[in-house]
């Protein structure tokens, strides 16, 4: 039943009982004005027989009292309300007053005879030779009164006809917001959340519109996060899953399928501990201890889990309790996973490369303290026994000069050679050692290495630059560096056909450094060129590497070749 045939019912019971209510205070009224002029009426009618009694007594001449008031009455008639017997001395009716003609036609029902007709009044006279007998009579006035009553029926029910009409009416137009009120709860049912309702005329309606827009507003934003919080879950590459209070999985999101590859109806409603690896058996004890605590979180512990076909993963776990909003009672936890085996071989690959580091920079090490007690040696021992033959060569020469051309000659052979060896010698020591590294530091060094480069090569020309503290770098700093530019000019000289070198070594504030070496030759295709198996190139990475710095080579074809080598402020080990 709607809400308009409700309202309408109402309405028209409220108007029943109203009418109901109106009709028993008119017939209420009416029995009291009936009660009233029959009772007049009566009274009126003794006191005119009272008087003709009165005057057949006073007048014997007229006859009997009784044939008088027969003569009487008969001349009479009807009188209203009451009905008038007449009897003679032995009881015998004699005359009876004719109905009433008034409104014959008129038959009210009994119901409203009973509810109107007043309590039935007898007055009697006792006359000579007969008795007068006056009853009360409301059949003319109830008839009367049931005319008045039906004439208020009949405009009671035309008012009742035409109220209802016009309630329904209006209910229909005041209800019509509620059509549209139904239609958008019936939209936002269907998943449409968009809807929203327009400001009506009724307040109420008004009210509820602006409520369910609200709602509507709320609910479509608290929809569209949790669709977000669903897609975040489904498609985040952390395994997400559930645990209920007594440890089972109760949610398994599709990266937790692909980690493990159990399938959401096979691994849901089961023990978490399937995905323990043997010998892990009490971490979920611990675990879930730790998430049930206080402020239980686990954040980022590494452990281990095995997967559907056996394999042992190394992961990730975060597990966070989960709360009821409403009860704050604890209803589980949530457990997320990150497979961490690549950055276990990350880091795997990291101490490795570290430990090849610091293996390089020891046998780098190595090689340099050979390459120096080999120059020492060389010097020591090799160039003296060059400076005696040398001096021996002189003097048998001087011995020779006057007496034995031919022996002198052959001796001044000698010293060239000794000359040449030394000179040699010399060569070979300054590339295995500089000797100024050791004694003047880097910058003489270099300022060194530079001018033996410019004078063995006139065509080109060499450009160093010198910038910041550079004299307390260390032995290792010093060699290092000293190398790197060494096989970098090196490898211009022998393939870049450049005319133009230029070093530029600078320190900052800092304590980082930066070498520059650049040239203007042919360069070379950086994508064709593997830098893994030109030496050259590889060990000096392997230097800058091992000194915890940053080594780049840029080149194009016609353009030249700048390598660059930063290397920051940090402690050699």
């Amino acid at each position: 039943m709607s809400l308009r045939v409700r309202f309408n019912l109402l309405i028209t019971t409220l108007l029943l009982m109203l009418m109901v209510a109106v009709g028993y205070v008119v017939i209420k009224g009416m029995r009291i004005s009936t009660e009233e002029s029959v009772e007049a009426a009566t009274r009126v009618t003794v006191q005119l027989l009272d008087t003709v009694i009165i005057n057949s007594r006073q007048n014997p001449e007229w006859g009997y009292t009784h044939d008088v008031m027969h003569t009487f009455l008969q001349s009479l008639g009807h009188v209203r309300s009451s009905e008038i017997f007449l009897y003679n001395a032995q009881g015998e009716l004699i005359y009876q007053s004719p109905p009433s003609t008034y409104r014959a036609n008129e038959t009210p029902p009994r119901w409203f005879v009973r509810m109107v007709e007043p309590e039935p009044e007898v007055v009697s006279r006792r006359i000579r030779f007969g008795m007068l007998v006056v009853a009360s009579d409301a059949a003319g006035a109830i008839r009367e009164s049931w005319a008045s009553f039906q004439h208020l029926l009949w405009i009671e029910a035309g008012f009742f006809v035409v109220l209802n009409a016009l309630i329904y009416w209006m209910l229909g137009r005041w209800l019509r917001p509620a059509d549209d009120i139904l239609r958008a709860i019936s939209e936002v049912e269907r998943g449409n959340l968009d809807v929203r309702l327009p400001k009506f005329n009724v307040p109420e309606f008004s009210r509820i519109a602006q409520n369910f827009n609200l709602m509507g507003e709320s609910l479509r934003e608290r929809t569209e996060e949790n669709r977000r919080l669903a897609l975040i879950v489904q498609q985040s590459a952390d395994a997400i899953m559930i645990h209920d209070p007594d440890g089972n999985i109760s949610f398994w999101n599709p990266a937790a399928q692909r980690l493990f590859g159990y399938a959401p109806e096979d691994i849901i409603g089961k023990s978490a501990a399937l995905l323990m690896p043997p010998g892990h058996e009490g971490e979920q004890e611990r675990s879930s201890a730790a998430s049930m605590s206080a402020n239980g979180l686990v954040e980022h512990y590494d452990t281990q889990r095995v997967a559907r076909d056996g394999k042992l993963l190394d992961v990730s776990l975060s597990i966070a309790p989960l709360m009821d909003p409403k009860s704050g009672e604890l209803i589980g936890e949530i457990c997320s996973m990150r497979d961490i085996t690549e950055r276990k071989l990350a880091e795997e690959t990291a101490r490795k490369l570290e430990e090849n580091r610091q293996l390089t920079h020891l046998i780098q090490r190595h090689i340099e303290d050979e390459r120096r007690s080999l120059a020492r040696e060389l010097h020591d021992e090799l160039g003296q026994y060059v400076t005696a033959i040398k001096t021996f060569a002189v003097a048998i020469a001087n011995k020779a000069k006057q007496e034995m051309p031919s022996i002198e000659s052959s001796a001044q052979t000698i010293v060239s050679a000794a000359n040449h060896i030394y000179d040699g010698m010399h060569n070979i020591i300054r590339h295995l050692r500089p000797g100024s590294l050791d004694n003047l530091g880097l910058s003489e060094a270099l300022r060194d290495a530079v001018a033996g480069w410019q004078a063995q090569n006139s065509n080109v020309t060499f450009n160093l630059e010198l910038q910041g503290k550079l004299d307390l770098l260390g032995e290792s700093l010093n060699i290092n560096l000293y190398r790197i530019v060494q096989e970098s000019v090196t490898n211009a000289l022998r393939h870049a056909q450049a005319d133009r070198i230029d070093i530029r070594l600078s320190r900052d504030e800092n304590g980082n450094l930066t070498l520059l070496i650049k040239d203007n030759g042919i360069g070379m295709n950086m994508c064709n060129v593997d830098q893994n198996r030109h030496f050259g190139l590889l060990g000096m990475r392997e230097r800058v590497q091992a000194l915890y710095g940053n080594f780049a080579i840029d080149s194009q074809p016609g353009q030249g070749t700048a390598i660059t080598v930063t290397i920051p402020e940090r402690p050699m080990p």
